[in-house]
């Protein structure tokens, strides 16, 4: 796809893709050390019916503009809401994966008005704890002059499964090309993210689509976040974007078009789908 450029308030230069047309648009958010490519085959699943949009996240591995200091999620969000208002959309579909999960929570929370719903994948993080409890104790490890791919090896590694060992080799060989800065400064955006005092603000309808990541509170995520619904996919770790498209892309479908009903329901159940029977008198 043709690469489009978008400059920020700040004067960085955002890269991104579009296809596609049809309401609500899709904008897709990539996770820490990736980019715009992977969502290759939901852009093709959807773009008959919606129009697509992809971001290279600024700090990023991407095409967009580097940085020497650390981005934070707000600002990530921030640049998301600017390129929203910049397209002209109305009230688009932002679909994160992995970091990108806290980028679109971050920006429905901020930025209420312009955010239809939204969706994540295999975003632990958007859980309260989770970060504290698995990637703070890498940080010793992720600055400069550490030993950074060795821990991020280690890290990731963890989350693939078996089906396919090749997975954190091939992320593995991504990353021997990416500067230190980086790795540091995307490992910062991520440890240095709360998401408690974020969900309460997100009144849109909420997807979260979990890949297996262990530790998941979703009893606290749905307390701060009623709305959520979970999906969870079969045979795939983190990359189930490209692993199981099919189970991906169906969740989302579903989702997209029955966005508020979904939401409403799961205020109405505590967050589980229930069947309403009838009285046996009835």
């Amino acid at each position: 796809m043709d690469t489009k450029w978008f400059t920020t308030a700040g004067g960085q230069r955002m890269a991104y893709h579009e296809m596609g047309s049809g309401d609500p648009a899709i904008i897709f958010v990539h996770g820490v050390y990736g980019s715009r490519g992977g969502f290759g085959l939901q852009e093709e699943y959807f773009s008959p019916r919606h129009r697509c949009i992809a971001v290279d996240l600024i700090g990023n591995t991407g095409e967009s503009d580097q940085s020497d200091r650390y981005v934070s999620m707000y600002e990530h969000a921030d640049h998301v809401a600017e390129l929203i208002r910049h397209l002209g959309l109305n009230k688009p579909v932002l679909i994160g994966q992995s970091m990108g999960g806290q980028v679109v929570i971050s920006a429905a929370a901020r930025h209420p008005d312009l955010v239809g719903a939204i969706a994540s994948l295999d975003s632990p993080s958007n859980a309260p704890g989770w970060t504290k409890n698995y990637i703070d104790p890498f940080n010793h490890l992720m600055v400069h002059g550490g030993p950074l791919r060795e821990a991020l090896f280690t890290f990731i590694g963890a989350a693939y499964l078996s089906t396919d060992p090749a997975h954190a080799e091939s992320f593995m060989e991504r990353m021997a090309h990416v500067p230190d800065f980086v790795l540091v400064n995307g490992w910062q955006t991520m440890t240095r993210f709360d998401p408690v005092p974020v969900l309460p603000k997100v009144r849109c309808p909420y997807l979260y689509i979990d890949c297996g990541q262990p530790g998941v509170d979703f009893d606290w995520l749905r307390e701060l976040c009623p709305q959520v619904v979970i999906g969870k996919t079969v045979g795939s770790g983190h990359k189930a974007l490209q692993d199981v498209p099919d189970q991906v892309n169906a969740m989302l479908r579903r989702f997209i078009e029955h966005a508020d009903a979904i939401a409403a329901e799961m205020v109405r159940t505590g967050g589980v789908f229930q069947y309403t029977f009838p009285s046996a008198g009835s």
